[in-house]
Order: C-alpha cells, then structure tokens, then sequence
C-alpha cells in the first residue's frame, strides 16, 4: 500500500472473502489500528495503515463478499505532530 502522488492509499483486500469494515470516513488511524478485516475460506486478514492517515472513503460496505485484490478503502497519509 503506498501513496499516490495526492498522498491517498487505496487500502485493498488480499484475499478473497467477506469484509468487515472498522472505520468510518474521517476517522484518524494510527498504525496497527485495525481499520478492515476479510475473512476467507481458510483465512483471515487485518488490515492497518503504515503510517498515521485519515479515512477519505469506503468503498465497499461491511458483509460484502469480494475478490482478492478490490479496493476496500481510501485513506490519506497525515503528518505526524510532536509537540
């Protein structure tokens, strides 16, 4: 998952399998965070953000079925602050 040149990342599942979606658009994640989760035949994957990002869009809406490979969601890397 790497950023665009706007800084989004489309967040895609890498196997196939029912989706359940745990984040909402404009919530703020931070690594290891999970933020989806496809559970296949034999499988489950989490998926998580490497860096802080915001959730600009979902794509595809909890309890669907879906390939391997489709864009699940739209997040935006974000500048981490230190104060």
């Amino acid at each position: 998952m790497l950023p665009g040149k706007d800084g989004h990342v489309r967040v895609r599942a890498n196997l196939d399998g029912e989706v359940e979606i745990r984040a909402v658009v404009g919530q703020t994640v931070i690594p290891r965070q999970l933020i989806a989760v496809v559970e296949g035949d034999s499988q489950i994957e989490s998926l998580s953000v490497r860096k802080t990002s915001v959730v600009i869009e979902i794509l595809v809406e909890s309890g669907a079925e879906v390939p391997q490979g489709t864009a699940l969601m739209v997040v935006k890397e974000v500048a981490e602050e230190f104060e």
